[in-house]
């Protein structure tokens, strides 16, 4: 006699299919997240700088009081666990986002719920503009769809304190990434016509401000504690506004972002859903007021290059894009999950117009795993001064690198610290107002003579300045004081050696020494 209840063939399927969509996209987020680990992570210039900045932090140095950066403060803390520390919080990050929208996605009934995640994967890992796990926009963005996803989660007892939480850690981790943030900011706190003001200010507001106070007064607080205040506030925010504003036209932005949409391999993806979006304001939608605010969403993804104007200096500042990898599947999913037209819901279609939206950020995974050993730290390392340097290890404060912020590499590797201020140079080449009097110049200058730095890196075939007196008073100072080490394979050379200090290099020491206060 067959005791098998009836049901038990079709009940394992359906509680199978869950578990198995869980494992192969998790497994999907991890693979892609393998690219950027650290063996194998980019090479680029901000990432080598964040990292000096938790090694700053470690060693018992203040970011802003003992080296100059723009950046809001949150990166340099992360960059505290070292590479793979990072990497493992990275990763985490982009999973729990990614398992959270996989399970809002099923909440909504849609016919393929890791589509959205899928997308959303591929384009945080998309080589063309995430150049590495250091950069603050990836982070903004991954914080943009946890806070989508908790938003929109009505079950959980303290979503308000999250998202007061994350717009905070958005705030601190990059400022325009609140901007693009903003359009979800006012569906979630203000009042939906249908709910009392007073209400929403005793249940989302007070809860977002405790979420909020948890990541600032910490932060505060240590700057506080260090007397850095007055510093933060200049370098990482009042400073974006006097000098980062953009002064190209709006035709000008157009047509930069509308090449960099091209030649990051975006432009596809980004009409897809733009249309996508644009057809479903014109039809019948259960949250067309969702549907605004995701669309809104999208257009403030540019907010970088409106205030900043950056891509006009080509790939270097293509992680401009980045909030796209989140407001596009966000855009998806919204007229996915609530459109009330039937042709926008059916299965067929949404698989079709998936992997048409999924196929180009796929072929530049594939592109990106096939070529993992070409991560471009060859551009400082295979120099023959940086070879120099490895056979005469300077000590800590003896090396200083003018000009090419891709030498901060060297102060990492050799664990030493820079002898000035200033390790980013890129405001004397921007902008022909910049340091007036040359003020911040001459402090370099005494803070090499203060700590007889030995070796300095300059190219003089480059010109790093606008303003051309500022270019004589430097290579015044190099050829008083130092002279030019011609070196096998370089031409011209950048390596310049202390003409007081003809002794041999010592190895580095095992703990660098504190920043000066």
């Amino acid at each position: 006699m067959n005791t098998q209840t009836p049901h038990t063939r079709t009940l394992w399927p359906a509680i199978a299919e869950p578990r198995r969509t869980i494992l192969l996209l998790s497994a999907a987020s991890l693979l892609l997240s393998l690219l950027y680990c650290p063996p194998v992570d980019l090479f680029y210039d901000d990432t080598e700088i964040f990292r000096y900045f938790g090694r700053l932090i470690v060693a018992g140095g203040v970011p802003y009081r003992d080296v100059f950066d723009h950046k809001p403060p949150l990166i340099f803390f992360f960059c505290t666990a070292g590479p793979w520390g990072l990497w493992l919080l990275n990763t985490a990050l982009v999973l729990t986002a990614t398992l959270l929208f996989l399970r809002l996605c099923r909440r909504c009934s849609l016919p393929w719920p890791w589509l959205p995640p899928l997308f959303f994967n591929l384009l945080i890992r998309n080589y063309m503009i995430c150049i590495g796990i250091t950069m603050t926009r990836a982070y903004t963005a991954i914080f943009l769809l946890l806070f989508f996803c908790l938003m929109l989660d009505d079950n959980r007892r303290y979503r308000h304190y999250w998202l007061g939480l994350l717009a905070a850690a958005t705030f601190f981790m990059q400022q325009d990434g609140l901007i693009v943030l903003l359009p979800l900011l006012l569906y979630a706190f203000l009042p939906a016509p249908n709910r009392a003001p007073t209400t929403l200010i005793r249940t989302a507001w007070f809860p977002a401000l405790a979420g909020a106070a948890t990541i600032t007064l910490p932060l505060l607080g240590y700057f506080a504690a260090h007397h850095a205040l007055t510093q933060l506030w200049q370098d990482a925010f009042v400073f974006n506004f006097r000098w980062y504003m953009s002064k190209p036209t709006p035709g000008e932005h157009f047509r930069v972002v509308k090449q960099a949409l091209q030649d990051t391999d975006l432009q596809m993806p980004f009409i897809l859903a733009t249309v996508l979006g644009a057809c479903a304001l014109l039809y019948k939608h259960k949250k067309k007021r969702l549907l605004v605010a995701a669309l809104a969403t999208l257009i403030l993804s540019f907010a970088a290059e409106g205030l900043s104007g950056m891509l006009e200096y080509g790939h270097a500042f293509w992680y401009y894009f980045l909030p796209l990898s989140v407001s596009l599947p966000i855009l998806v999913f919204v007229v996915w999950a609530y459109t009330e037209e039937s042709w926008l819901r059916e299965k067929k279609s949404q698989l079709l117009y998936g992997f048409l939206l999924c196929c180009m950020p796929l072929y530049d995974a594939g592109q990106h795993a096939t070529h993992l050993a070409n991560n471009h730290s060859g551009w400082v390392t295979d120099l023959p001064e940086y070879r120099y340097l490895r056979q005469h290890r300077p000590t800590d404060r003896q090396l200083y690198a003018f000009g090419d912020n891709n030498w901060v590499r060297a102060y990492n590797e050799f664990g030493i610290f820079s002898p000035c201020h200033w390790i980013y140079h890129h405001f004397w080449g921007w902008y022909p107002g910049w340091d007036p009097g040359h003020k911040q110049l001459s402090r370099i200058e005494t803070d090499l003579l203060h700590y007889h730095t030995k070796y300095l890196i300059y190219n003089p075939a480059i010109n790093y300045f606008k303003d051309a007196s500022a270019r004589t008073e430097w290579e015044s100072f190099l050829a008083k004081y130092y002279r030019l080490q011609l070196l096998s394979g370089s031409t011209p050379s950048h390596l310049w050696i202390s003409l007081t200090d003809s002794s041999p290099a010592q190895p580095a020491p095992q703990t660098p020494d504190l920043p000066a206060k």
